[in-house]
Order: structure tokens, then C-alpha cells, then sequence
């Protein structure tokens, strides 16, 4: 990092990676972690806590009536929370799009944005193009990363919105055209209805442990012993409770990867599957009052936007326990 730094009372200006940061002097030990779109984000430690922290900063907040708009629900949403569960941010009426936080918003009934997050962990209804999406659409994305860690690569890797389709169906089969007619558009509808209907594949036979060619050496899966094997280290990683996958961890992949997502659990009951039981613990899955944004609808100038983020900019008070010493970075 290259740093000229302007020494304030309680602020200071540096240059970390090829964006300049004006920080409390609290935040310290600035590193680059990534660069998006919308905004750059660094890591930096909190001397008066211990805490490592991420620092984001937008890039062009303003430039347009819909940037200033993302501006603003980025910072309700970070204000509203405090926990990143999935469950939590579920009972809060917003949808997570787990892969870019930056672009969650409010759940309703209104028609969505079809462009939302990574192709290849993104959700059929948002692919297909569907006018309205909910909750739902994370818990397809983590159904792909659970898929991802037994398989020990990305499950569906698309290289376009259509072939990310078709690689889809490959896995989940063709819906009947009753299903076509309840959840798709006109367009996606006639093409996934004009396909040689696809069979849904084992997952048992999917998501199993499999072997080199010798038939000795097993490379990826997970064995009936509760051990994952990784192919590049042939290392074992125990897990306690894998030797129960191919009895439970199978039920819940499918359920999570169910193509019509009315039939995909709730987060509330994934936690609540046979699969997650040792873990699950509702004293320690917290829930939040649904969120109400008098702005989400609101059609407000590039100046209106500023002077309501500035706003809450000023009343914005920190949490008690955000100068809490904490020693393990949680």
C-alpha cells in the first residue's frame, strides 16, 4: 500500500490501492481486498477494538437517479442489520442475493430486475427472466454452494444466461408444461417447452464419492466413512457430520435445488432439516421486525437522494457494541 496521509484531529487521508480514503484514525493497517462496479472495498484493523473491519467505498454514489437509489438502500439495509444469516435477513422481508449484498432490496410484489448476481449460482427465476422472484432466490444459491463443496467445483457453469439454463435443467430435469404455465414468461416458457424433455438425475449417483479410473483412488464426493478427499492434495478433511449425507444431506440438496422455487424451503425450515439438526438452534438463529422503507417506491432527484442519505448519515447513532473489545475478529 502507498500512503501520503493528511493528519487531522480524529481523520486521516491515505491511498490505499488506486482509491483515496478519508478514515477515522482508529482504522488502521489499510490492505485492497477487491473492486466491484459499484465500489472498492479494503480491510483495515480497529486499534481501539482488535477488530478486523471492511471499509467500502462507492464509486460514483451519484451519478445517476438509480445509483443514488442503490446508494441509499445499500445504506438502510447496513443500517437495519446487524447478523448475516440468511434466516435473519430473510425475516426482515429482504432478499439477501448472497454473491452481491450491494444490490439486495426489499421483498414485494412488484416486478423485479431480471440482472442479479453471479451467472453460475443464480436462481432459474431470475434467468429465465420471471416477473417476480422472493426469498427463495438465496436458497437456491446455497443449495449451489453446497453442491460446490461436495463436488469440489461450481455445479452449473454456464458461459451465458441460456446455456446456464440448459445446464440447469440437465441437473433438475424439464418442468411439466402445468409448472411452465404457473412460473415462467411467455418467452422462456416456449423455449424450455420446445426441449427434448430432460430426465431430473440421480443425485445420489450426483453428489456420491467418486474414484479415479483405477477404481481405488477417490477423488472428490463424500464417502460413506465421513470424509471429503480433495483432488489436488488427496488430503482427507474430516467432517462429523457427513456419514449421514447420503441419508439426509441428498434430501435437503434437492430440496434446495428444486426448480420451481415454490416447492425450496424457507431458510427457516433448511435449518430445521434432519441434516442440519445437531447444529440447529433457534436461540441462537435470531429474527428481525420486517423492514418498512418509506422510499423503496419513491421516484426522488439525484439532490432528494443526496440530502436523504445525508440525513441518515446525521442520525445515524453505532451500536453499543461496536467499541466492544473482541479478541477472536467475530
Amino acid at each position: 500500500m502507498t500512503a501520503q496521509n493528511t493528519v487531522q484531529t480524529e481523520w486521516y487521508t491515505t491511498l490505499c490501492g488506486e482509491c483515496t480514503y478519508t478514515l477515522p484514525v482508529r482504522y488502521q493497517e489499510l490492505s485492497s481486498i477487491g473492486q466491484g462496479s459499484y465500489g472498492t472495498v479494503i480491510l483495515a484493523k480497529d486499534k481501539k477494538t482488535g477488530r478486523l473491519v471492511a471499509i467500502k467505498r462507492l464509486l460514483r454514489p451519484f451519478q445517476t437517479v438509480t445509483h443514488a437509489k442503490r446508494t441509499y438502500r445499500e445504506l438502510k439495509l447496513l443500517i437495519y442489520l446487524n447478523h448475516y444469516d440468511a434466516d435473519f435477513i430473510h425475516s426482515a422481508g429482504i432478499i439477501h442475493r448472497i454473491l452481491d449484498f450491494g444490490l439486495s432490496r426489499i421483498a414485494s410484489d412488484d416486478i423485479q430486475t431480471g440482472y442479479v448476481a453471479t451467472r453460475w449460482w443464480r436462481a432459474p427465476e431470475v434467468i429465465v427472466n420471471w416477473e417476480r422472484y422472493n426469498q427463495k432466490l438465496d436458497i437456491w444459491s446455497v443449495g449451489c454452494m453446497m453442491a460446490e463443496l461436495i463436488l469440489l467445483r461450481p455445479i452449473f457453469r454456464g458461459r451465458d444466461h441460456i446455456d446456464q439454463l440448459n445446464k440447469i435443467l440437465d441437473i433438475t430435469g424439464t418442468p411439466n408444461i402445468q409448472t411452465l404455465n404457473e412460473i415462467c414468461t411467455a418467452e422462456p416458457r416456449n423455449y424450455i417447452s420446445q426441449m427434448t424433455p430432460k430426465p431430473k438425475q440421480d443425485f445420489n449417483e450426483l453428489f456420491g464419492y467418486k474414484y479415479d479410473l483405477t477404481g481405488t483412488v477417490p477423488i472428490s464426493g463424500v464417502s460413506p466413512e465421513g470424509k471429503f478427499r480433495t483432488k489436488k492434495t488427496n488430503v482427507k478433511i474430516e467432517i462429523n457430520f457427513i456419514h449421514i449425507f447420503l441419508m439426509t444431506g441428498v434430501d435437503l440438496l434437492d430440496r434446495l435445488l428444486s426448480f420451481d422455487h415454490r416447492l425450496r424451503p424457507t431458510a427457516e425450515q433448511a435449518l430445521a432439516h434432519q441434516f442440519l439438526k445437531q447444529y440447529h438452534s433457534t436461540i441462537e438463529e435470531p429474527t428481525i421486525e420486517p423492514l418498512v422503507d418509506e422510499h423503496e417506491d419513491a421516484q426522488y432527484t439525484i439532490e432528494q437522494w443526496k440530502f436523504i442519505v445525508w440525513q441518515m448519515v446525521e442520525e445515524f447513532v453505532p451500536p453499543s457494541w461496536i467499541n466492544n473489545d473482541h479478541g477472536d475478529n467475530s
